[in-house]
C-alpha cells in the first residue's frame, strides 16, 4: 500500500489541510512532515505499537528518537533542572534547528506525562532528546496531536536525510503511512546536536548552527538597573553572581566560563562612583561581595547587550524601554510584586531588608526559569 500524500501550503491556510495527519499520527500511525532541516518521520510516544514500527523501519531496537515539541516552554515538562546554559541555548535558538540532550535525573519533571514505560520508550539512560521545529507545518502538526511526539529524519539506515517529500518517497513510499509535502526544506541540512551534562556541553553532531553560533547562543549577559548605581543594581549583581555560582557548582570568579555575564547600571549614574559602604556590609551579611564596584551610567549599547534586564522600579523599566522599545521582551521587574524602594540615606538594616528582598527576588526569578 503506498503512502498517501496530502499537498500543503507552508505559506498559510494549512489549519484545515493538515487534519488528516494529525489524525493519523494520534491513531498510531507513522506521519512523514517537513522540518526547517529535513523531512521528518514520527509517531506519538503513547503507542507503543507505533514506537515499534518505528524502531523497525529505521533499524533501531534499543535507540531513543528526539522529542518534537511545538514550544520551547514544552521542555520543562521533561526535565526539572535545565542546565542555565542550555536555557539560554533554547531561549535564543528555539524555535530553530538546534537538538538538545539532556539528563532527567531518572523522572520526568511533569508527571502527568505517565508511565515508567513511557519514559523508558522516551529516553535511554536517563537522558532526553529535545527539539523544536521553526517549520509552521510541523509545529501546527506537534501541537494539534496532543501527545508527546517522538520523531526522527525520514530515511532509512545509512541513506541521506530527505529534503523534499520527493526523496522521502524514494526511501519510504509504502513503509509510512502519510507524509505531508510542503516543498523543499529551508536549511537542507540536518540541525546541530548538542548534549549537556550539567553545564557543560558537546556538540554530538554538526549541523546548522555551528560551534561559534552555539557558543555565542549559550552565553548570557545579565543587566540589573536602578537609579545611581551605586546600591540596589550593585547588591542585585553581586547576590546573582552568589547564587547562580552555587546553582552551577563553581566559583564567582567562573561563571564567564558557563557564559554568564553579570552587569548593573544606573539611570542617573555617576562616572565610577563606588558602592555605599551600608551596601557594601548588607550584602556580606548575605555572604556575597561587591569587590571594587564602580557606577555605570545606563546607555543603549549596554541595553543591547544585555539578554535580560532587571529593573528595581517601574520607572527604570520605562526609562529601559524608552532608551530601546525593541528591549522591551526582556526586561522586567526584579520583584514582580512591584517596585524596590531606594534605601539610600537609610540605616543598616534598612539595607538589609532591601539586599533580602532583592535575593528573594533572584530566587523566585530563578525558579521561574528567567534567570
Amino acid at each position: 500500500m503506498r503512502t498517501r500524500i496530502l499537498q500543503i501550503d507552508p505559506d498559510g491556510g494549512f489549519a484545515r489541510q493538515i487534519v488528516p495527519a494529525v489524525r493519523a499520527i494520534r491513531a498510531g500511525r507513522i506521519v512523514g512532515f517537513p522540518t526547517e532541516t529535513v523531512y521528518g518521520v514520527g509517531v506519538v510516544a503513547t503507542d507503543a505499537r507505533a514506537v515499534r514500527r518505528l524502531r523497525e523501519l529505521k533499524q533501531r531496537p534499543a535507540g531513543a528518537f528526539t522529542v518534537h515539541i511545538d514550544s520551547p516552554q514544552q521542555a520543562r515538562r521533561y526535565v526539572r533542572d535545565v542546565p542555565v546554559r542550555a536555557a539560554t541555548l533554547m531561549q535564543k535558538a528555539w524555535p530553530g534547528p538546534l537538538t538538545i540532550l539532556l539528563q532527567t535525573g531518572g523522572r520526568f519533571a511533569d508527571s502527568s506525562l505517565g508511565s515508567k514505560a513511557l519514559f523508558q520508550r522516551i529516553c535511554r539512560d536517563g537522558v532526553v532528546g529535545l527539539r523544536c521545529p521553526a517549520d509552521p507545518v510541523a509545529r501546527a502538526l506537534l501541537k494539534r496531536a496532543g501527545k508527546p511526539v517522538l520523531a526522527t529524519s525520514a530515511n532509512l539506515t545509512g541513506r541521506a536525510a530527505p529534503k523534499s517529500a520527493e526523496e522521502v518517497l524514494d526511501q519510504l513510499d509504502g513503509k509510512i503511512d502519510l507524509l505531508l509535502d510542503a516543498g523543499q526544506t529551508r536549511y537542507r541540512k540536518a540541525s546541530t546536536l548538542v548534549a549537556f551534562e550539567a553545564e557543560h556541553y558537546k556538540i554530538v553532531r554538526p549541523g546548522v548552527l555551528d560551534a561559534r553560533m552555539v557558543e555565542r547562543m549559550s552565553g548570557r549577559t545579565v543587566l540589573f538597573v536602578c537609579t545611581g548605581n551605586t546600591c540596589r543594581s550593585p547588591m542585585a549583581v553581586a547576590l546573582a553572581r552568589h547564587v547562580l555560582a552555587e546553582r552551577i557548582g563553581c566559583r564567582e570568579e567562573e561563571l564567564a566560563k558557563f557564559g554568564l555575564t553579570i552587569i548593573s547600571a544606573g539611570t542617573f549614574a555617576g562616572r565610577d562612583a563606588p558602592a555605599t559602604q551600608a551596601a557594601v556590609k548588607a550584602v556580606e551579611r548575605l555572604g556575597a561581595s561587591l569587590g571594587k564596584h564602580q557606577a555605570t551610567k545606563l546607555t543603549k549599547e549596554l541595553i543591547r547587550t544585555a539578554d535580560l534586564i532587571f529593573c528595581m522600579t517601574r520607572q527604570h523599566v520605562a526609562e529601559v524601554t524608552g532608551k530601546l522599545p525593541d528591549a522591551a521582551g526582556r526586561t522586567f521587574l526584579l520583584d514582580a510584586d512591584g517596585d524596590v524602594v531606594d534605601p539610600i540615606g537609610a540605616d543598616a538594616e534598612t539595607y538589609l531588608r532591601v539586599a533580602e528582598r532583592i535575593q528573594a527576588s533572584l530566587q523566585t526569578r530563578m525558579k521561574e526559569n528567567l534567570l
